[in-house]
């Protein structure tokens, strides 16, 4: 009895000196990758205060971040969500060395007073930390030409179309400003072409338009600011795309199903074609009244062959295929059709 009483308590021993085993093993394993054995967030200076500005103006400081102590290299994020602020470079990897960065801060567009912007890092487990720029832009005592935005970018656009943007004009001085835009482009319109303010923001609209303009071809233009309070300008910029040339060859009927062919005879890939093929009229549709679907790409010079669901009825039907995209102005397409059952006669 008591050498059997030895082996239970033997084997109890043994299973808890395992158990205890696997605990420690579980519990103490993460703790060689806790964050504080990572290499830790380091910077200086925290913060730049930029003085005093006026509005238009352009400065830049540079802050440093490093990593001191832990096993590991440290890996860094920034952002921050003002836009008269840019910062390069946005990201980095230190185990050491200390990495410049350049904060540069633009103040076009910015009203009299204080402004400030925290830009965040984040790191890999080495801790974040946040570094601070102030600005104030101070108010002049005469008028003082404000311009925000200073250029757009239309970006690759078709021919014979029109489009527009707006950018503001104000006084950020004192007094009133008067000003008179100018420009040389035929293909542009701007309204108004003067004005005043004593403060308050004027939107100005300007509007392009493609019409008779060359493809793979870049356009700009400079729209001239001149006012009693300084001169700016305003710059446009846009390329007129190739363009796709899709149309429907053909409409086909048949057993359960109508089939269509699109072709694309331009010299650009249509992307993104959304199609609908749709029965209607005094027809009886049982089944298949109306199926839609969306081509990816149909490459320049190509074809491709889109098909209803199954189509049911019987009767005279009226067929309609669209095809619409981002490209293009809309595509219908009708037929007449009969309906014998299963069969579609076009």
């Amino acid at each position: 009895m008591k050498k059997s009483g030895k082996g239970k308590i033997t084997a109890a021993s043994v299973v808890f000196f395992l158990f205890a085993s696997i605990i420690g093993v579980t519990t103490g394993a993460p703790q060689e990758h806790t964050s504080q054995t990572r290499g830790i967030l380091e910077y200086e200076p925290r913060s730049h205060d930029f003085g005093n500005m006026s509005e238009g103006e352009i400065n830049s400081t540079i802050f440093e971040i490093w990593t001191s102590g832990g096993c590991c290299e440290l890996i860094f994020d920034l952002t921050w969500n003002c836009p008269w602020v840019t910062v390069f470079p946005t990201s980095g990897v230190t185990n050491g060395e200390h990495i410049q960065i350049i904060v540069t801060i633009d103040t076009t567009g910015l009203d009299s007073g204080f402004h400030g912007c925290d830009i965040q890092i984040t790191t890999n487990g080495g801790g974040d930390g946040v570094f601070n720029v102030t600005v104030t832009i101070i108010s002049h005592d005469t008028p003082w030409l404000a311009v925000y935005p200073q250029s757009h970018y239309f970006g690759i656009i078709l021919p014979n179309i029109t489009k527009s943007a707006e950018f503001d004009i104000w006084n950020s001085g004192t007094g009133t400003l008067s000003y008179t835009l100018s420009w040389s482009e035929s293909w542009i319109a701007v309204s108004p072409t003067n004005g005043v303010s004593t403060g308050e923001h004027d939107p100005i609209n300007v509007t392009i338009n493609t019409t008779g303009l060359q493809p793979e071809t870049t356009y700009e233009c400079y729209i001239s600011i001149e006012s009693n309070g300084g001169n700016k300008l305003f710059f446009v910029w846009f390329t007129i795309g190739t363009i796709p040339n899709i149309a429907i060859q053909s409409i086909k009927g048949g057993l359960f199903r109508i089939k269509t062919v699109i072709h694309n005879s331009g010299d650009a890939d249509a992307i993104g074609i959304d199609w609908k093929i749709t029965l209607s009229g005094n027809g009886l549709v049982l089944v298949g009244k109306e199926t839609t679907g969306k081509l990816s790409i149909v490459p320049a010079g190509e074809e491709r062959t889109i098909s209803s669901g199954v189509i049911l009825g019987l009767n005279d039907i009226e067929v309609t295929v669209t095809l619409q995209n981002s490209q293009t102005q809309p595509i219908i397409e009708k037929r007449t059709a009969k309906l014998l059952l299963f069969f579609i006669k076009i």
